[in-house]
């Protein structure tokens, strides 16, 4: 496709695209903040620091416009919108989201444009939904693209201005039908970093966007075969951009037919004088060829040096590919030695966690749960919860953070909060910490289900379980707390005990006000009924302690009636609209009552009922200590035994 009917089409669609602010827009104003932006059921809201937009209704076509440093995407889905359009302001802001930015809930969705933006993530796996017909990336920065899929609904890829750290994915991934695609960019706006491709990738590529392969790239494999060296005939290393462009006039540079040019001149010169003619020719002819022989020597050590660079870079790239695409079933440990030194001498210079080090061979990971930072693995036999973090982060911040967190751990004890096994440095990672496993998962989970049996004795024990983990976490001399306490934080194991997991144990302070403080939530996700008053106003004093209280008085409720908070009010209104609902009803001070007095938590003993509403008051203070948890639940539990006698 010429690249003048391509600007035409995107100049089109650029133009369509644009008339969608007049039909409905969003701004988010948050400039040097982080903001967090999520689409659910054609319902947009955004939340800046404590500021909640509440919700605006998306119309079929939308725009969205980011004024801030970091904008947290999560697209859960809408059932109308066919054009979305997120434009980025001065700032250039970075879009973070879980990979992979899956739009494919999007069922209308017929126009998605990025513009102005930086993606988070190293490499951007975007899935579409069926009903895409043209996708646009202007004017941004991501490392790489790729598609998940490929419908031909599709007909439009813009890249218009964007750079990539290397050629992106989305070009050689697969052949498109270029009579019906248009694929709109630039590969001078590549970095200028070399892609292995493989013979099939790199004809997809030439298929896909042939001229600007010829006028952008340069083909490393065809430069060296035409010395006569074969560097990895199955590949080809591909350059873009800034890098390419000097190869290019380097190799131009190189004229070999030189030589023969000054022969040429000097034959001129020996016919000029018949009786000097034999020795000038002899001795121009002396002078060429041992030039000639030290251009060839130079040719060679050139082609020699050539190939060995391009050899090393092949089986260099080839060997790190093969670590990154390495079997996630299993990881085995390495040894410190192993790990580069720059990535990891901090943590063997760190004494106090050498006393908590596993040995290497006896741990491995089995199976990734969530995110992928969190692992269930094997421990000399039994099993194990890692949580790791990854080679690719090369941020030590993030390594050092989880080793504070590991000698936090490390000084915390009880039979209700899960035990620390140990630390390890794994094959593929920096560093891990690894806990106790729990046979039942979750709380939430267990009591989802149906077919466990719950009496109120096992209740009342599941909630005192709770409890004394609060209580001890809250008097230690490191005052302790629970970072953002819910049923998916307990977990249970096969005897119905209940554990809090160790990875929800941190440090607060009463006057900074712990974790509260950075609490981010977004509605619709399940958070907010667990969150505080003083959490959802932003109003202080705040006491990450007396937070514990609030959302412990949510847990029994759960526990209780075995279904979700203000579970009727979610199922009227849905997920969305519910949480909004519930901060209005914090807003007007009304009593909360997330258990909707429902049979099953009428059948609590009377204290239970009434230490849940103590524990939802408004005022922090007068919310009861963890001690007093323990306390009332004790003697509830007592009272449940006199009465079954």
């Amino acid at each position: 496709m010429r690249r003048s009917s391509l600007a035409a089409a995107a100049a089109a669609l650029v133009g369509a695209v644009g008339r969608v602010e007049a039909d409905s827009s969003m701004e988010i104003d948050c400039p040097k903040n982080n903001a967090t932006l999520t689409i659910n059921g054609n319902a947009l809201s955004y939340l800046c620091g404590s500021n909640y937009t509440g919700d605006v209704v998306m119309d079929a076509d939308f725009q969205v416009n980011v004024q801030a440093s970091v904008l947290t995407l999560k697209l859960i889905g809408a059932q109308n919108v066919k054009t979305l359009n997120i434009t980025g302001g001065d700032e250039l802001p970075t879009l973070a989201f879980t990979q992979p930015l899956n739009m494919e809930s999007f069922s209308e969705l017929h126009s998605l444009r990025f513009k102005s933006v930086q993606f988070d993530p190293n490499s951007v796996m975007l899935t579409l939904p069926s009903t895409m017909k043209d996708l646009h990336v202007v004017n941004s920065s991501l490392p790489d693209l790729s598609l998940s899929s490929y419908d031909s609904s599709l007909t439009v890829i813009d890249l218009t201005g964007t750079t990539f750290y290397q050629v992106p994915h989305v070009l050689y991934e697969r052949e498109y039908n270029m009579s019906e695609m248009d694929i709109i960019v630039d590969l001078t706006l590549i970095n200028g970093n070399a892609t292995d491709l493989t013979s099939q990738e790199f004809t997809y590529l030439t298929n896909n966007v042939e001229d600007d392969v010829k006028t952008s790239c340069t083909n490393y494999t065809a430069v060296a075969s035409s010395m006569t060296v074969s560097a990895a005939e199955s590949n080809t290393t591909v350059t873009c951009g800034s890098a390419s462009s000097s190869s290019t006039s380097t190799a131009s540079s190189r004229d070999y037919g030189s030589p023969t040019g000054d022969s040429t001149t000097t034959n001129d010169r020996s016919s000029s004088s018949s009786g000097e003619a034999a020795n000038a020719g002899g001795s121009n002819g002396g002078v060429s060829t041992g030039v000639l022989v030290v251009i060839i020597v130079l040719v060679v050590v050139v082609a020699v040096v050539l190939a060995f660079v391009i050899l090393r870079m092949y089986f260099k790239r080839k060997a790190a590919n093969a670590n990154s695409h390495n079997n996630e079933a299993t990881a085995t440990l390495m040894s410190k030695s192993d790990a580069t030194a720059d990535k990891g001498s901090f943590i063997s210079n760190d004494e106090f966690l050498r006393n908590f080090r596993l040995p290497q061979s006896d741990v491995s990971l089995v199976k990734s749960v969530g995110t992928g930072r969190l692992w269930v693995g094997e421990y000399n036999g039994g099993k194990v919860v890692v949580k790791r973090v990854e080679s690719e982060v090369t941020d030590s911040y993030v390594t050092k953070a989880l080793m504070a967190q590991a000698r936090t751990f490390a000084t915390i004890s009880h039979p209700n909060i899960t035990s620390l096994v140990g630390v390890t440095w794994l094959a593929g990672t920096d560093f891990a910490v690894v806990t106790e496993f729990m046979d039942k998962n979750n709380l939430k989970t267990v009591l989802s289900n149906t077919d466990v049996d719950l009496d109120v004795t096992t209740k009342l024990q599941m909630c005192c379980d709770v409890a004394l983990a609060l209580a001890y976490l809250h008097e230690t001399e490191q005052n302790l707390c629970a970072k953002q306490l819910s049923s998916r934080k307990v977990l249970v194991n096969n005897a119905m005990g209940c554990k809090l997991s160790l990875f929800e144990c941190v440090p607060s302070s009463a006057k900074l006000g712990g974790p509260s403080k950075v609490t981010t939530y977004s509605y619709g996700m399940g958070e907010v009924a667990w969150l505080a008053p003083e959490v959802l106003t932003r109003s202080s004093p705040m006491d990450a302690r007396k937070n514990n209280i609030f959302a412990f008085g949510i847990l029994v409720s759960e526990i209780f009636t075995r279904v979700s908070p203000y579970q009727s009010l979610v199922e009227e209104k849905g997920n969305t609209m519910s949480d909004v609902e519930l901060v209005a009803r914090v807003r007007r001070q009304e009593p909360l009552v997330p258990h909707e007095n429902r049979q099953e938590f009428l059948k609590a003993p009377s204290s239970v009922r009434q230490l849940v509403e103590q524990c939802l008051s408004y005022a922090p203070m007068s919310r009861p200590t963890a001690k007093d948890l323990v306390e009332v639940l004790h003697n509830a539990k007592e009272e449940l035994a006199t009465d079954s006698i």
